[in-house]
């Protein structure tokens, strides 16, 4: 069946609730059909409803839940129609439902609050790039043209600014182009493997940024085992998925190294140690859950265990942002006035 066009305006969190009254309604005795029919009939013109009247609609054609998914046209990532239709085929659709809504309210509410925490520092840094584009645009020039009838050498720092002031002046249109062609170069070469595994090892040790951005990869990895595992889908299945989340290159790459070597019969922790991304202790701990089948729940506690680390990370690194972006905003102020205002403490010189 052709995928119908994505069904725009759902936030996460609407999936999210959707997939919870959906999961009350089954464990409820209803029938899915029914179910869905009754969340249309409550939101009928929400996004939500939309949703859950094309989900029901397919079903009613004799789809699986799965495949009605699918068909929504991008509303769900790959791994979640994989979790769902590993539930209908070992018979605990609920159970996984409610499951995958815990999961997807859970990062609706990370990215939620990364957004709240990150709304100071992104105002300071806009004060600064307006703050630069005044001085150099508007102050400095009205400073420059009284400058410019005088006869004696101006001090260096201030025939600096005044140059700085000029070329910004009349050639703010190349920096843009510029600007412009210098995103588009890296975009392009974003799409060679090599410069983007390059980049992303550079990105990965970057003090502070780069611990916090390995944290958030392997909470997601770590969550998306969890969810998989412990919704029916089997390991290797669970691995390859699960790569498809991981945002960074590097640590993508070897999650399907990883999927490649348990594919060839090795364990998963065997595997693992192959790569920087997994210490001893995270090792230990998947070669223990192996052999005593709990490899969800320890993947789950993993998960939990980077999103605490990642979120510490984030408070430290933000409680460094800000300071950093002041200290960079006062020294470009200070030096934009101490230059301009250097001729008229030596004004006698100036006048004669």
């Amino acid at each position: 069946m052709k995928r119908r066009k994505k069904i725009s305006g759902i936030a996460k969190k609407h999936i999210a609730q959707l997939m919870i009254q959906l999961a009350d309604l089954l464990e409820a005795g209803c029938t899915l059909s029914r179910s869905l029919e009754a969340i249309v009939r409550q939101s009928p013109d929400m996004p939500a409803g939309r949703l859950a009247e094309s989900l029901r609609r397919d079903i009613a054609n004799g789809q699986s839940m799965a495949a009605a998914m699918e068909n929504a046209g991008g509303v769900f990532s790959t791994v979640d129609i994989s979790m769902i239709r590993a539930a209908e085929e070992g018979g605990f659709l609920p159970k996984t439902l409610t499951g995958l809504a815990s999961h997807m309210a859970s990062q609706a509410d990370t990215f939620k609050q990364i957004k709240a925490r990150l709304a100071y520092p992104a105002m300071l840094a806009v004060t600064v790039v307006v703050s630069i584009i005044f001085l150099l645009g508007y102050v400095v020039p009205k400073f420059t043209a009284v400058y410019h009838q005088t006869s004696q050498t101006l001090p260096g720092p201030t025939q600096a600014l005044l140059a700085i002031s000029d070329f910004f002046e009349a050639g703010w249109i190349f920096i843009l182009i510029a600007v412009v062609l210098i995103f588009a170069a890296f975009r392009a070469m974003m799409r060679f493997g090599r410069f983007r595994l390059a980049m992303d090892s550079f990105v990965l040790r970057l003090p502070v940024y780069g611990t916090t951005l390995r944290c958030w990869q392997m909470y997601r990895f770590a969550g998306t085992m969890s969810l998989l595992v412990n919704g029916g889908v089997t390991a290797l299945q669970a691995l390859k998925l699960s790569a498809g989340v991981v945002g960074s290159a590097n640590v993508r790459r070897d999650i399907e190294l990883i999927a490649q070597s348990v594919e060839r019969g090795q364990r998963i922790s065997t595997a693992m140690s192959n790569s920087r991304f997994f210490d001893d202790t995270t090792l230990e701990m998947i070669f223990v859950s192996e052999t005593t089948g709990r490899l969800g729940n320890v993947f789950a506690r993993l998960a939990a265990q980077h999103h605490r680390d990642f979120q510490a990370r984030v408070d430290l690194m933000l409680s460094l942002l800000e300071p950093v972006i002041i200290v960079i905003m006062s020294v470009i102020v200070g030096l934009t006035v101490t230059a301009m205002l250097l001729p008229v403490f030596s004004m006698d010189s100036l006048l004669e």
